[in-house]
């Protein structure tokens, strides 16, 4: 494919391929964003040249991401991409070019080449907000990642409890979840009124490049849009102070993400909190001079333990309803059911159900088109479409009941996404085992609540009490 070039500005560039123009002004910019409140609300004029880079490069790794189709690629999935990006710091960005490229790799299953030029040119500092809304540095002493989803929610909760400040940060990815994501922080805020926490959003928005190419077709996934998050949040931590941790709070079982069939190694197989990406991109971190680590406390954890923590906190019991797991919130309204909400049979949606039936929560909200026996089984008598999710889970279930006394067999199944050391392989393998005990005690729950039907579709006799 063409070379995509990213240019800052309107800078002259002798640039040859696909061009988007990142310009200080959004009517001029082929890639919209309000990026720039993340400094001013802190009524900055900018950010520093490592960090303003950063953010180019995350803005830059997510509009290729979103813009060039993978249907183009060979095997339907891995692109191979050579961008262009300007840097303020080049002398840096060149020193870790490999290894930066080695691990936005790993993340989005591509070939990534970059290709860094020098600009003076500085993005949106021209500006200083000097209104009622400025916040003070001094009151946070960490950021951590907000989606909306059961996971972030419950990393806010214990970020309260352990006493901290935090500042925590959204991505604008649609407006229904946009006002979910600050209902939520409203009721935190309220029930931790003696600590300074605060909430804000940003988005990136890319739209068609100057040089339309029929490689530019857009595309449905988008691993790379952590990474982007990730930049947002390092910024902000930059200017809240040195040292300044950047949390991801994610459950160990999505965080290793085995891949659930040997077909599913791709789209459905995220990478953000894998320990693998969180090395390599600290390592990039260290390496430039920025001094913010990003950890993930949730790492040792499964889902139905983490919600377990929190199961008794008022705020968790009266709100973990409206939090947001689904892959796709928003496809309930082709059912005639309001969104956003959980679909409750995509990969997330399952792996959230568990966690909260073992805990005893079972009145949670799904597209209630879809109970997972009667819709799947009795109508259709089969498993596909919709199911495809479901149908995947309970084979990776299958095969750890036949193979869970074969450990080695277990831990090359963790091994598959990335490299572990032996501490994490202790502890990922004890996490994957407890989150598929998790499952499988939904899986019964299901059978007595709505019927038969799963199990025997996959022939698993066990239950959860024989397994535990």
């Amino acid at each position: 494919m063409n070379d995509i070039w990213i240019v800052k500005n309107e800078q002259q560039v002798d640039a040859q391929g696909i061009t988007f123009n990142l310009s200080s002004k959004n009517n001029k910019s082929n890639i919209k964003s309000d990026i720039e409140n993340l400094w001013r609300m802190f009524s900055l004029e900018n950010v520093s040249p490592i960090i303003e880079d950063f953010l180019i490069i995350g803005m830059a790794i997510f509009t290729v991401d979103k813009k060039v189709s993978r249907k183009f690629s060979t095997d339907g999935w891995s692109r191979g991409i050579i961008v262009h990006i300007p840097v303020l710091e080049l002398q840096k960005w060149l020193t870790i070019k490999t290894k930066l490229e080695k691990t936005l790799s790993f993340l989005s299953g591509d070939t990534w080449s970059l290709s860094f030029y020098s600009t003076e040119e500085r993005f949106r500092g021209d500006k200083i907000n000097k209104d009622y809304s400025v916040k003070n540095r001094d009151t946070f002493d960490c950021v951590s990642l907000f989606s909306g989803g059961l996971d972030s929610f419950c990393g806010a909760l214990t970020l309260m409890e352990e006493k901290k400040n935090p500042l925590f940060l959204g991505f604008k990815e649609y407006p229904l979840l946009i006002k979910r994501q600050q209902s939520l922080f409203k009721e935190i805020q309220q029930a931790y009124g003696q600590q300074s926490s605060d909430f804000v959003q940003f988005s990136v928005t890319p739209s068609k490049p100057i040089n339309i190419n029929e490689s530019v077709a857009g595309e449905s996934t988008s691993r790379s849009r952590s990474f982007l998050f990730i930049a947002g949040a390092v910024a902000v931590a930059s200017i809240i102070g040195e040292n300044t941790p950047v949390y991801i709070p994610e459950n160990g079982f999505i965080g290793i993400n085995v891949p659930l069939t040997q077909s599913r190694s791709g789209s459905c197989s995220t990478r953000t909190t894998h320990p693998f990406f969180l090395k390599l991109l600290n390592e990039v971190l260290d390496e430039i001079g920025i001094t913010h680590q990003v950890k993930n406390f949730y790492s040792g954890m499964t889902k139905g333990e983490i919600v377990k923590e929190h199961k008794n906190n008022v705020v968790f019991r009266e709100r973990f309803k409206e939090t947001l797991s689904c892959s796709h919130p928003c496809q309930g309204r082709y059912d005639g059911v309001s969104p956003p909400v959980n679909c409750g049979y995509c990969y997330p949606c399952l792996i959230r159900r568990a966690s909260l039936i073992v805990n005893d929560f079972f009145d949670d909200h799904y597209n209630v088109n879809y109970e997972l026996n009667r819709s799947f089984i009795e109508v259709n008598n089969k498993l596909d479409g919709k199911a495809s999710d479901l149908k995947a889970v309970l084979f990776t279930l299958k095969r750890y009941v036949d193979k869970r006394h074969d450990q080695s067999f277990i831990r090359r199944l963790l091994r598959i996404q990335g490299p572990l050391t032996s501490e994490e392989i202790n502890s990922y393998e004890r996490v994957y085992r407890e989150s598929l005990k998790e499952i499988l005690q939904m899986i019964d729950y299901e059978e007595v609540t709505n019927g038969g039907g799963l199990k025997n579709y996959m022939d698993l006799k066990e239950s959860y009490e024989e397994l535990s």
